[in-house]
């Protein structure tokens, strides 16, 4: 029997690792408007929570997506699902967003051109079984014939700053030492400081991953806490693309290249993001992210074009033996 806020409050957060002070709102605001009242038995309860964390995870719209195949465009995050992972993920898009807009440019005179930068390849400089390869591509063809197409920079969340980026000391410390728990702490520390950073959601999405790769075992403990280490690597990564989606313009229909730097924090959000759906059994929802990952970076240098086919067969991720 919960009868009070605090008590509604705790039960939220430990359903959902939600600090308490973000569930003082959802949770009187939903009182006052008498959605609810105490005393709450076990099943009122369990509706109150699951109605106040579907509020907590609603998606933000960010992008307006064109009116085109899927196929030859970018995919937002909000047209894949309708709740986040994580409460927090909402909280960052709306406190990104209402800090205000950190846009993303096009870069004059830099466009990609599949015909001139893409992979048709000469058959004199790579070898025939590539070449075969290239013309099964159905997203090589998507981008061939989307033509020429702004290539455009993301902005960097610490645009102006003398001192040297915070990811990249927290990931030489982590080498140097090997502790792992420090690193966790770092990467919280770097989150909350600056929320537009989306390598540090990335890195914090790596390092959910290899907890869950680390547990060994199928016994019920063991299945429970690796699920819970995906569902927070899950959570990262789409906190990670929504803010880096903030920065794209509405109406999207570029190409991010790997070679300009600013862009790799949001390439890497991605990719996490489908070997996390991949590993959870969301074959649908990660290939999509990894064919709209190679329509805004067809040069491909995370090598998306490998991964895609295993996806869209529906193969488990644990049976690929990928590293």
């Amino acid at each position: 029997m919960i009868t009070t806020d605090s008590e509604l409050i705790a039960a939220l957060a430990e359903r959902t690792s939600c600090d308490p002070g973000d569930l003082f709102m959802p949770v009187t605001w939903g009182r006052m408007r008498d959605t609810f009242s105490y005393p709450l038995d076990e099943a009122a309860a369990e509706q109150v929570m699951q109605k106040i964390i579907e509020e907590m995870t609603h998606v933000v719209e960010t992008g307006v997506p064109a009116i085109t195949d899927p196929a030859s465009r970018y995919v937002w995050l909000h047209e894949m699902i309708t709740h986040y992972q994580s409460c927090e993920t909402r909280k960052v898009a709306i406190r990104v967003s209402d800090a205000g807009r950190m846009s993303a440019w096009a870069m004059s005179g830099y466009d990609y051109d599949p015909a001139a930068d893409g992979w048709d390849l000469d058959p004199e400089d790579y070898d025939d079984e590539l070449i075969a390869q290239v013309q099964t591509w159905e997203w090589w063809k998507q981008v061939k014939a989307s033509g020429v197409r702004e290539s455009w920079r993301m902005p960097s969340p610490y645009a102006g700053a003398d001192s040297e980026v915070p990811i990249d000391r927290v990931l030489d410390e982590r080498d140097s030492t090997g502790d792992e728990s420090v690193y966790r702490r770092a990467l919280k520390r770097i989150r909350d400081a600056n929320y537009r950073d989306v390598d540090a959601w990335a890195h914090s999405g790596h390092e959910a991953l290899s907890r869950a790769d680390a547990v060994v075992g199928t016994t019920k403990q063991s299945n429970a806490r690796r699920a819970a280490a995906l569902d927070e690597a899950l959570g990262f990564y789409q906190t990670g693309v929504i803010v880096g989606e903030l920065s794209l313009p509405v109406g999207f229909t570029g190409v991010l290249p790997w070679s300009c730097i600013e862009n790799r924090p949001f390439h890497r959000a991605r990719h996490g993001l489908a070997l996390a759906w991949w590993r959870l059994g969301d074959f649908d929802r990660a290939a999509t992210v990894l064919w709209s990952g190679l329509w805004i970076n067809p040069d491909d240098n995370q090598g998306l074009r490998d991964l895609l086919p295993l996806a869209e067969s529906r193969i488990a991720y644990e049976d690929t033996h990928i590293d």
